[in-house]
């Protein structure tokens, strides 16, 4: 483990089943404890989740940065009653959020066969203006690469296939996942699709934005005061690239509780995104275009799916 950090994981056998919700209190007899930055003992604490085909773990992984310590309690879902190595999504919330505002969203994720990690982030700082800075956001992407060094290092152990990396953020999360695939300060290899939701599309404190290498969904309605950030990046954005407009939608009931009634097109068609390109499952595109058809209008849709 790197002198920088440390880091708390629920240690399951490689290709063992991950536990049902009846055996979360047997799991945590595997937790294997560590200091969070030198400050003490810190617990890997499983945690029933609502949807009983869920297991939910939530792990401390903490890391100093220019003397700070960063403590990230990042919650880890995964299916229960699978076997097999399985695609890893890193979820990214919006600026002084938590996961459990997304916790439907991500709960779809995972019954659909994708291990999910969300972190919560640090308090959001902000300019006399109160919006976010700009440097919280490249700090937040760092974050991000940290969280997925320390789940990667121990991919048998979480069935994590290293090679099936997905991102997906809400709001200032989005900006952060633009970081994450296309932005000089932030960019990490490792992401192999990715999905922005109402995502911020702002300058950062340095660097420029570049063509991504990766396929990229964003889903923002077209009520939402930040819309024009969805509609002035897509064509920034190299193919293949898709982008759902959700028609009379403002910015978070498609995403966060309480969610509005457009939510089940959000959960079927970012899960047909990533079935396509974290599954390679090609059928999955056409079904995703259906599906915005069927919505009789209230969604629709671009893309360029064009060889890159």
């Amino acid at each position: 483990m790197r002198a920088v950090a440390a880091v708390v994981l629920l240690a399951v056998l490689p290709g063992a089943m991950l536990p049902g919700p009846h055996a979360v209190s047997a799991a945590s007899a595997a937790t294997v404890t560590t200091a969070r930055c030198g400050d003490g003992p810190a617990v890997g604490t499983p945690v029933p989740d609502a949807d009983p085909a869920v297991a939910r773990v939530d792990f401390t992984l903490a890391h100093r940065v220019a003397g700070r310590c960063r403590v990230l309690v990042t919650q880890v879902r995964s299916p229960t009653g699978t076997a097999g190595m399985l695609p890893l999504i890193l979820a990214i919330h919006g600026a002084d959020g938590d996961p459990s505002r997304l916790a439907p969203l991500l709960d779809v994720w995972t019954k659909a066969g994708y291990v999910v990690a969300a972190p919560t982030f640090l308090k959001t700082r902000k300019d006399a203006r109160g919006k976010a800075l700009a440097s919280e956001v490249a700090q937040q992407a760092a974050d991000g690469r940290f969280v997925l060094d320390e789940l990667l290092d121990r991919a048998p152990a979480l069935r994590v296939d290293p090679r099936k990396i997905g991102v997906g953020g809400m709001s200032l999360g989005g900006m952060t996942v633009y970081g994450l695939i296309s932005h000089t300060c932030c960019q990490d290899g490792r992401v192999q699709a990715a999905i922005v939701m109402a995502g911020v599309h702002d300058d950062f404190p340095g660097g420029r934005y570049v063509h991504q290498t990766v396929p990229v969904l964003l889903i923002q309605g077209d009520a939402d005061i930040g819309y024009h950030h969805s509609r002035d990046a897509y064509p920034q954005l190299a193919p293949p690239k898709w982008f759902i407009t959700l028609h009379g939608e403002r910015h978070s009931p498609p995403f966060e509780v309480p969610r509005g009634d457009i939510a089940g097109v959000v959960d079927v068609t970012t899960t047909l995104f990533w079935n396509r390109y974290l599954r390679g499952d090609p059928a999955a595109a056409q079904d995703l275009v259906r599906v915005v058809a069927a919505t009789k209008g209230k969604a629709t849709l671009q893309r360029d799916v064009s060889a890159k």
